[in-house]
């Protein structure tokens, strides 16, 4: 179901105490969400609570630029909400008395847009939310965000288009029944962004990974042992490998090299966790020439740093070039991705036993 915009509603019989977040331990918060702010950035993060009545809103505050969002209630197929804008975002109308279960999840990207969870009220007592104790993490780039997930090219990408929960790595979560954490970005990369001809200075995902909101500072995030997953997946090179027109194609051993570092300091905070590197379905072995083999290169690339890691807790996990039904600017569309979240839950499922 899909609103071209947020329909404001507002509880008229609260009978529960308006408590955010951070002072209702009912009310749980996805993903990378700074507490102190509440702000939802990263695509995936949100906020979920189990309430007994029939209504439920959400108060949003601090909206910056354009987010999408999905509503799901019970589980059932999530309301798609475009473009937030109004000061609230309430259960639909109708709703019957009873316990309900209510999920939000940010569908698009922090340089896209952002905005903040305020109170959470409901006409009835909220119940304790628990939280799945299988937990994974997601890092990368526009593929791991859900980029022009929607749309059918040629598109523009937009937030409407950008579906977060729609990615592989939120398929294999489903399937898992784990909980999940997005550190995406479009356009970044390992070593070196996305590459557009002119310097690039903006930071790179290793540094970005350390901020608790994707706007906060370097260095902010916590690593709250209650958030520590047990499988990291990283599914980087997209970017780094760009170079047509721009500059000079990758050295991979560069990519080697920080791949492991990178792998490292994530170990200092999860030294119990798995590792899944995923090869990139948007490189070929045929572009931008055939004799660049990006496909074959980054996937020699992150098996030499599995390699010199020397773990069996790192693992490669490959992902098919693509076919040629693609969303925007040619990335992996719904069922692309769908196909890749069953090949991650399953390499995912085999290594933990889950």
């Amino acid at each position: 179901m899909l609103y071209p915009s947020l329909l404001v509603l507002l509880v008229s019989t609260v009978t529960s105490a308006r408590l955010g977040p951070r002072a209702n331990p009912s009310i749980r918060l996805l993903g990378r969400v700074n507490p102190a702010t509440q702000e939802l950035t990263w695509p995936g993060t949100g906020v979920s609570f189990t309430f007994t009545g029939s209504k439920a809103n959400i108060a949003i505050t601090s909206i910056i630029g354009d987010n999408s969002i999905d509503l799901a209630i019970d589980g059932g197929a999530p309301a798609v909400i475009s473009h937030v804008n109004g000061t609230s975002i309430s259960t639909p109308a109708g709703l019957s008395q009873g316990t309900h279960t209510v999920v939000l999840r940010k569908r698009s990207e922090a340089g896209l847009g952002t905005f903040s969870i305020g109170a959470v009220t409901a006409n009835g007592p909220f119940i304790t939310d628990i939280a799945p104790t299988r937990r994974i993490e997601i890092v990368g780039d526009s593929i791991s965000v859900g980029y022009g997930l929607d749309g059918t090219l040629p598109c523009v990408n937009t937030a409407a288009l950008e579906d977060n929960p729609k990615t592989y790595g939120a398929i294999a979560a489903q399937a898992l029944g784990a909980d999940y954490s997005v550190v995406a970005w479009s356009g970044k990369g390992l070593v070196r962004n996305y590459a557009t001809g002119s310097p690039d200075s903006s930071p790179l995902m290793p540094q970005l990974y350390t901020r608790y909101g994707a706007n906060d500072a370097d260095g902010s995030y916590s690593f709250p042992s209650s958030l520590t997953p047990q499988a990291v997946v990283i599914n980087l090179g997209t970017n780094d490998w760009s170079y047509l027109n721009a500059r000079s194609p990758i050295d991979p051993t560069v990519f080697t090299a920080a791949m492991v570092k990178f792998i490292r300091d994530i170990q200092k905070y999860y030294p119990n966790a798995y590792f899944f590197l995923l090869s990139s379905p948007m490189l070929s072995d045929t572009y931008p020439t055939a004799a660049d083999k990006q496909k074959t290169t980054q996937t020699n690339a992150l098996k030499a740093a599995i390699s010199q890691l020397g773990s069996s807790k790192v693992q490669f996990v490959d992902w098919p070039t693509q076919g040629s039904d693609v969303g925007c600017d040619y990335h992996p569309n719904a069922a692309t991705n769908a196909a890749e979240g069953k090949v991650l839950a399953a390499a995912i499922r085999a290594a933990l036993g889950w």
